[in-house]
């Protein structure tokens, strides 16, 4: 059994999603929820400048999130830097570019104004921290690199066109933010094909995540922990359960995604998420 994971994009082709995310993290001393619901439209523009890839257009149409605290303020007012922007993919689908980046820049200039002038003794902290995150991103050329990990453009540009078969397995470094609090998430995640998919049936690809232990900070990590608990000699347990499943239709667009992470530290630190993708029309094609 072996399928070869290869879009075949038409001009103005496009497809309308609803993306659904759950969050918790909590440590010995505070507990956070967070939640979302986004609908999208993911529209297929031309092949990319460079010869290699594609341009897509990616519009939100609607957003809503859960009663968070400040948080999910700061997330929601962050995803409206990319509620319509044109992503440029290499010959692997993964989102390489962004092509209206002077319009996200400026819509980010908004928000940082905003946040410095709305900013409280209890949200200071953690705006600044924000602000010099995504300004330290644009500075060293990571932004897009953050942006294709995250929500739903992660779905949408998974990176992962080339050969399946059931019996071998496609390895893919990644590094998901927000799953440690001092820094990403570094993951290698095993690929293998569970349906090659025809006419009826969705090509199926299912990932299973461990640690990337090369790219683990375990100073940085054994740091953090040191600030949930002053214990100077102690060492630090992570345990990492990851889950990924994709469906592709026959033409190879996304129908269906679902990330499942859980990130524990026993005694001082957890946080769990679950994310998924559907499909909302039948009929996309050629519309």
């Amino acid at each position: 059994m072996e399928a070869e994971l290869q879009i075949k994009p038409y001009a103005l082709q496009h497809k309308n999603y609803r993306h659904t995310s759950k969050s918790i993290v909590a440590t010995k001393d505070m507990m956070m929820k967070n939640s979302s619901e986004t609908v999208l439209q993911k529209t297929y523009v031309q092949p990319n400048i460079s010869g290699k890839g594609h341009i897509f257009d990616v519009k939100t149409i609607s957003e809503t999130y859960g009663k968070g605290g400040a948080t999910e303020k700061l997330n929601k007012e962050m995803n409206t830097l990319l509620h319509d922007i044109s992503v440029g993919t290499d010959e692997k689908g993964n989102f390489k570019k962004i092509y209206n980046k002077p319009t996200v820049i400026e819509k980010w200039t908004k928000v940082r104004k905003q946040w410095k002038k709305e900013a409280n003794k209890d949200t200071r902290e953690q705006i600044n921290k924000t602000i010099a995150i995504v300004e330290d991103n644009l500075a060293n050329g990571s932004f897009e690199k953050e942006v294709a990990n995250s929500g739903a453009l992660y779905f949408l540009f998974p990176g992962l066109h080339g050969t399946y078969s059931a019996t071998s397995e496609t390895i893919v470094k990644r590094q998901l933010a927000k799953f440690l609090v001092t820094q990403p998430l570094p993951l290698k995640i095993e690929y293998k094909l569970k349906s090659p998919g025809n006419a009826k049936a969705p090509l199926v690809i299912e990932g299973i995540g461990t640690v990337d232990e090369d790219k683990l900070d375990a100073k940085e990590l054994t740091k953090f922990i040191r600030t949930l608990k002053d214990k100077i000699n102690m060492k630090v347990e992570l345990q990492v359960d990851y889950k990924e499943r994709l469906e592709f239709d026959r033409e190879h667009w996304l129908v269906k995604g679902t990330q499942q992470v859980k990130v524990k530290i026993p005694g001082f630190y957890m946080t769990e998420s679950k994310q998924e993708i559907t499909e909302l029309e039948n009929k996309t094609h050629g519309e």
